[in-house]
């Protein structure tokens, strides 16, 4: 299997109209950007000896792919901001093959023609959004006077986009051919001449969405001695969301289920988020007696919506600054405790601490003059050991309907199923350059471990190493030796992996 050439070009993005020299005010075209990525592949699986006897255009599969988004972002009325945008994809194949049914052999019939091909498709868009305040001031013989402001920020935001029907066929990417079985009983068989591109080819149904969004945040500022500036800000919602969209392109269900979001930062380093889904259409029962989803809402019925299910999680940060911090605190405890024996401390001892001192701090001490000594020491002159390194606890809760089980005939609902997770993640960093980094969890219903992963990695200037290994459910490796810059990156890499099954036995 050789892939030669495989060329990217990207150019980032730019203003075409955009003036050099900017005299008076920024004019409306000006704010037109744009950027191009561009790519070029040539592949080919064949045998040792035939590599060489092979045709360019016969035996490679090979294309070229181009992509142009053009966006601009306009204020109307001051507040509300206005971005339409515009995306245009260009796939160019030299071959393409064309199927058909062979009656006699019963058997499929494929055709390649060679040539120049080129597909596109292409959609727009258009997105309006604005961000307003409110601040509330709360009454002081109800609240006290710690309380100085409440504030809410509210974003809307709606969007609209359109593409066309790229499996029409007037463009010629989806096409049939009518299959003949031995009975004679005949049916339409779809198909693309591009669906063995390098590429793919455009297959999107028309669309015209509309979706609608929005997103609050609640915060409250309180007066606190602890703070330098006499207050400090307290998180009340994070994040508040929810997000709908209607297809007016769609024949039925155009309506999307309902999303939201919400997330609590319990602390600094806590942090709870919860995200729950109501289904939009109703069940009802077909023909057959089955439980099916139906063209009527949930609204018509005068109810919300139908409650799909929730995930919630709590997850916890720990890094060497929080931890250092409570052994701060203990440390201080245990200090004041013993305050009178560290006052009759014998000479010996401070001979030993002062052993560990940097002796170029105890030299510049007796001399008066400042260290030479450029590594980095602490107040009492110790040379400082700075090891990084982070865990990350989090545990899940998923709630989601059990459709296995048997529906509730009077409410039309499915009993609740529920999955509960325990995932931890972090790094350490054991020297300069020297990082390893881990991800691990263990599902309380199956009762299994989860995918653990470790991986380890060298910083070498201008290379770098890497290894990654998974441990569960299923054992590989994968070690890279590249060049760090991203121009010789894809070209100066040494690359070994192994695939994801059980060479790798551990115990």
């Amino acid at each position: 299997a050789l892939t030669l050439p495989d060329v990217s070009i990207s150019l980032a993005r730019f203003y075409p109209f955009r003036r050099k020299h900017q005299a008076g005010k920024e004019r409306w075209y000006e704010k037109i950007s744009m950027s191009y990525t561009g790519q070029m592949s040539n592949s080919i699986t064949t045998k040792e000896n035939l590599l060489f006897k092979s045709n360019l255009i016969k035996d490679w599969r090979n294309g070229m792919q181009h992509r142009v988004p053009i966006d601009a972002t306009f204020q109307l009325f001051k507040y509300i901001n206005i971005s339409p945008s515009f995306s245009f994809r260009d796939i160019m194949y030299a071959s393409r093959i064309n199927r058909s049914w062979n009656t006699l052999l019963q058997q499929e019939v494929c055709d390649t023609t060679y040539g120049f091909y080129n597909l596109y498709d292409w959609n727009v868009g258009v997105t309006a959004n604005t961000t307003l305040y409110g601040f509330y001031k709360p009454w002081k013989k109800l609240f006290g006077g710690k309380i100085v402001a409440i504030r809410h920020v509210f974003k809307p935001a709606i969007t609209f986009s359109y593409a066309p029907d790229f499996t029409a066929s007037r463009y010629g990417y989806r096409k049939e051919y009518e299959r003949t079985d031995a009975s004679g009983n005949s049916t339409m068989v779809a198909y693309s001449p591009y669906s063995n591109g390098i590429y793919g080819y455009p297959s999107g149904s028309k669309q015209g969405l509309i979706s609608m969004s929005v997103s609050n945040n609640l915060e409250m500022k309180v007066r606190s001695d602890r703070d330098s500036t006499g207050y400090r800000k307290i998180s009340l919602i994070d994040e508040l969301s929810a997000s709908l969209s209607y297809n007016m392109a769609a024949n039925r269900q155009p309506w999307s289920n309902l999303s939201t979001r919400l997330r609590l930062k319990l602390g600094k380093n806590k942090t709870f988020s919860m995200a729950a889904v109501f289904a939009t259409y109703a069940y009802k029962f077909n023909e057959n007696g089955q439980v099916v989803t139906s063209d009527r809402t949930e609204w018509s019925y005068g109810r919300f919506g139908r409650f799909q299910g929730m995930s919630q999680n709590l997850s916890y940060t720990l890094n060497n600054q929080t931890w250092n911090k409570l052994m701060d605190f203990l440390h201080g405890r245990r200090k004041a405790d013993s305050s009178a024996k560290d006052n009759t401390a014998d000479s010996d001892a401070d001979d030993v601490e002062d052993a560990n001192v940097d002796p170029d701090l105890k030299a510049a001490r007796k001399g008066g003059r400042k260290p030479k000594n450029k590594a980095k020491v602490d107040a009492d002159g110790y040379l400082t050991f700075s090891m990084p390194w982070s865990l990350t606890l989090s545990y899940g809760i998923t709630m989601a309907e059990d459709r296995s089980r048997q529906i509730n005939v009077r409410r039309m609902r499915y009993p609740f199923s529920f999955t509960q997770t325990l995932n931890a993640s972090g790094y350490l960093r054991i020297a300069e350059g020297w990082n390893i980094s881990f991800s691990s969890g263990y599902d309380f219903e199956m009762h299994k471990l989860s995918m653990t992963t470790m991986s380890l990695s060298r910083d070498l200037h201008c290379f770098e190493m890497s290894a990654n290994v998974v441990l569960k459910p299923y054992s590989s490796f994968n070690f890279t030796f590249r060049a760090r810059a991203s121009e010789l990156a894809d070209a100066l890499k040494w690359e070994k992996r192994s695939s994801y099954s059980t060479n790798v036995e551990w115990y």
